[in-house]
């Protein structure tokens, strides 16, 4: 039996709020609840990856905070009665946790776990179930009998197969084979060595600071390329819908009977996946900026209780 976070007979204060906050490789999303769930503001910021460090990801969200306060109506003195749920991107172990919430702030309390964990709460509103995020990165994460378990999301170039940033680089890789010969002339590999002049040194130099949001812009050239026909955009979407295909099964052999499917390409996967799949998908009940929510409220409702 499965523990709903948002589960308690213990009634919230009203003079407290709570903030969740998805905050994901290419955007930092904040929402600010009342105690009964209602949204009362929103706000939005850049990549709040933890690849870039703790210091780097607390700009982002509280910048995305300030915005949904301010939206709300309410005063910045009013953070420190709020009580902040984050999922992020790259908050992979406890010790990570600890490190971002140990961070100084002006919140009431800060909970922190991966991004692929507040997803899961939000899709099912706390209850069991799995979900499988391919957008610039991706992780699979099942929720059962009030455990969670991840598959992948161990980081791009690393991991994140399928992903927005996997395509981006795995084309730009094509490319330049192509572009040497070395492959078959292709309409993807055109398209995009012409964002460098059709120079490789530019595209070599670009990539030493580019970060997994950079390549994930040209995972959308690859899915119009393969529906152009494009021999090389098909194969590589094929080799994106295997990877897919193998995160998704690895999740649900995690013991989930439900999947849910999100992120861009994700969805963009989705016509293209084998039947059996598609037929194991349900649609999310909510999204991980809700499930970040419940999981600050769930700690607030264990220190009342206990």
């Amino acid at each position: 039996m499965s523990t709903s976070p948002t589960s308690s007979a213990v009634p919230p204060p009203r003079d407290i709020w709570y903030l969740g906050v998805d905050g994901g490789g290419t955007h930092c999303r904040a929402r600010l609840y009342d105690a009964d769930g209602r949204v009362l503001g929103q706000g939005h910021a850049g990549s709040a990856s933890l690849r870039f460090g703790v210091s780097h990801v607390w700009q982002q969200v509280l910048a995305a905070t300030h915005e949904a306060v301010t939206a709300a109506g309410l005063p910045l003195a009013s953070l420190s009665r709020v009580h902040a749920g984050l999922g992020l991107a790259g908050a992979i172990d406890a010790t990570t946790w600890r490190e971002m919430a140990a961070y100084p702030t002006p919140f009431a309390s800060v909970c922190v776990r991966s991004d692929a964990h507040t997803a899961v709460l939000g899709a099912y509103e706390g209850g069991e179930g799995g979900i499988l995020i391919v957008g610039t990165g991706s992780c699979g994460m099942a929720h059962v009998d009030g455990r969670f378990s991840s598959v992948g999301g161990w980081g791009f170039p690393l991991s994140d197969h399928a992903s927005g940033a996997w395509l981006g680089l795995q084309a730009l890789r094509e490319a330049l084979l192509c572009h040497e010969g070395l492959r078959a002339p292709s309409l993807l590999a055109e398209r995009l060595l012409d964002e460098f002049g059709h120079e490789p040194a530019r595209l070599a130099k670009w990539q030493t600071d580019a970060r997994p949001r950079d390549f994930a812009r040209f995972a959308p050239a690859v899915f119009e390329a393969a529906d152009e026909g494009d021999i090389l955009a098909t194969a590589l979407r094929r080799r994106a819908i295997d990877d897919a295909t193998l995160l998704a099964r690895g999740v649900l052999d995690l013991g989930v009977t439900r999947l849910c499917l999100v992120g861009g390409v994700g969805r963009a996967l989705i016509p293209h996946l084998p039947t059996w799949l598609r037929q194991r998908l349900t649609e999310p009940l909510g999204d991980a900026t809700q499930g970040a929510f419940l999981l600050a409220r769930r700690l607030t409702v264990r220190e009342r209780t206990s």
